[in-house]
């Protein structure tokens, strides 16, 4: 994951990957763009949504700031 400003965005292998770390952080409908199947770019909060949801079930990802 990466943050530019206001906006993170989500890289995953593939798309079910992504559409995974969405549901289990409940921002899939706040989406503001997904350019690429496993990329989506959010509001800064909705990423850091995603993060907490990812590390509460043992994922550690990535994050670039």
């Amino acid at each position: 994951m990466k943050f530019h400003g206001h906006v993170g965005v989500i890289e995953t292998s593939d798309a079910t990957t992504l559409d995974e770390a969405l549901a289990v952080a409940r921002c899939a409908s706040r989406v503001l763009a997904r350019p690429q199947p496993n990329l989506a770019i959010l509001e800064a909060d909705d990423a850091r949504l995603v993060i907490a949801a990812l590390e509460e079930r043992g994922l550690h990802p990535k994050v670039i700031r």
